[in-house]
């Protein structure tokens, strides 16, 4: 994919705030068989500050998949008046989680207390293509999704896919990450239906828009529910309302980012912040969704240009 302009390579982490760190850490390491990170990333505070973080952090981990991060936290009284997300959105609705059909991570995750989304107790084979899709809830009511592939590309059990926002506006959303990325989508479709899409969604008769951002290490998913409507977003995605908070995007250029982006017309919620281990600058997408820009240090070990990249 041609980026002549962005210094984007990947994406570096999904944020994901959750009502109880351990509980949350148990559930997603014996359920995927991610990693607790070994070397505590020195989470850049005064970004988070700079871009409106109000609460205080009670504790945070960060889950290591081949190809991404999952970084966990728990915010002082998170958990009060959580809003789960439908699978139409809008927001940042789910992660997806890939594996060999023969390494069973949906079953794994619903024993450890996952919830069925999908209609059927099995994953479904959504478009007869080795593929069977499944979403389900954690206990906190946060959705994530599973894809058993009968032919991996990938070697180990498990892959960090791609990372969902559903609008009700795709097309502006495309501009927005388009300008974003310097690209267009490696993949879009104006119409997807059929039973088993009702079947995976829990809708009947539904009808999706949907677009796809290939960005190195994990893809940018975005979908627009024509049947049932996506409705429009009610405010902005706190730092510390349970679910997915943010998405982070590693560039090399951080302030050629922000000097490019910033006469392009996109409003920074401050000027990029240095921190210990990384540069980092907030901003929101055309939806409210949160999202940053950050720049680790050459001594990180935690650059998504350390860890496995999609080749396929």
């Amino acid at each position: 994919m041609k980026r002549a302009a962005s210094s984007v390579v990947g994406i570096n982490h999904i944020g994901l705030s959750v009502s109880n760190l351990d509980a949350s850490l148990a559930f997603y390491t014996r359920g995927t068989g991610a990693g607790i990170a070994r070397s505590k990333r020195k989470i850049n505070q005064n970004a988070e500050r700079a871009g409106g973080l109000n609460s205080t952090v009670r504790a945070r981990e960060v889950l290591t998949f081949p190809n991404g991060y999952l970084e966990v936290t728990e915010y002082e009284g998170a958990g009060h008046d959580t809003v789960q997300l439908p699978v139409k959105g809008p927001g940042l609705t789910h992660v997806c989680y890939q594996s060999p059909s023969t390494d069973d991570i949906y079953g794994r995750l619903v024993e450890q207390g996952a919830t069925s989304v999908s209609r059927g107790s099995e994953p479904v084979h959504l478009l007869g293509q080795g593929v069977y899709y499944a979403y389900a809830r954690d206990h906190d009511g946060v959705m994530f999704e599973t894809e058993h592939l009968n032919r991996a590309p990938f070697e180990g059990p498990i892959w960090f896919s791609h990372v969902a926002i559903v609008s009700p506006d795709l097309d502006r959303l495309i501009a927005f990450y388009g300008l974003l990325l310097d690209a267009k989508p490696d993949r879009r479709t104006n119409s997807a239906s059929g039973p088993t899409f009702d079947a995976v969604a829990d809708y009947d008769d539904v009808s999706i828009r949907a677009a796809w951002f290939d960005i190195g290490n994990m893809i940018l998913e975005m979908w627009e529910f024509t049947n049932p409507k996506t409705p429009q977003p009610k405010g902005i995605t706190p730092f510390d309302g349970i679910g997915y908070n943010k998405v982070a995007f590693e560039v090399t250029d951080i302030q050629g980012e922000y000097a490019r982006l910033s006469a392009a017309g996109v409003t920074f919620l401050s000027e990029p912040v240095l921190g210990d281990e990384c540069v980092e600058v907030y901003l929101r997408d055309p939806d409210g969704n949160l999202i940053s820009l950050i720049q680790p240090t050459a001594e990180s070990p935690h650059s998504v240009t350390r860890l496995k990249q999609k080749t396929w």
